[in-house]
């Protein structure tokens, strides 16, 4: 519960700190378009998206692998981070819609079973617009996945870029 708390928490603070970084920058020496292929069976694919080349920004991928690193040193929780993956979309939606798409009940009847995870919450600001959604399930034997869903508009070309993240545990 803490580490879902934490991580949750911490991908709020990366989407609003990077949506005015420019979404669209490479990590040097990454993978671009994510590290899977396809969108996983279990979320719904978003209508008019396509699947893009780009990579998490910078800020974010160091964050997100250096909060992995940690849970995992983390000798006094009862959780370990087993798999972090991840894929991007674009689309023409605006942040709004695709949260609007990704509705608690559409999710809950995709097997996201965590009632307590806060589902899409979406803002703006000058010139920027991004959204933060959080879901999760639990598994057999201990294990659990948090899906984090980050809809941010890119200034330049007014596409919304859709970064799908997520995180396997299981208990120690």
């Amino acid at each position: 519960m803490k580490v879902r708390i934490a991580v949750v928490s911490l991908l709020a603070l990366v989407a609003f700190a990077t949506v005015g970084c420019g979404m669209v920058q490479g990590i040097t020496g990454g993978n671009k378009g994510g590290t899977v292929a396809n969108l996983w069976a279990d979320v719904p694919p978003l209508p008019n998206a396509t699947k893009a080349n780009i990579d998490i920004p910078p800020f974010a991928n160091l964050l997100v692998q250096g909060f992995i690193q940690a849970a995992n040193a983390d000798e006094n929780t009862d959780t370990k981070l087993d798999k972090f993956d991840f894929i991007a979309f674009q689309t023409a939606d605006t942040p709004q819609q695709v949260s609007e798409f990704y509705s608690q009940e559409k999710m809950t009847a995709a097997g996201w079973n965590e009632t307590d995870n806060p589902g899409c919450q979406t803002g703006s600001g000058e010139g920027v617009a991004g959204g933060f959604c959080a879901f999760g399930k639990k598994g057999d034997a201990g294990k659990g996945t948090v899906l984090i869903i980050l809809p941010v508009q890119d200034d330049s070309t007014k596409q919304t870029q859709v970064f799908y993240l997520r995180f396997e545990a299981t208990k120690k």
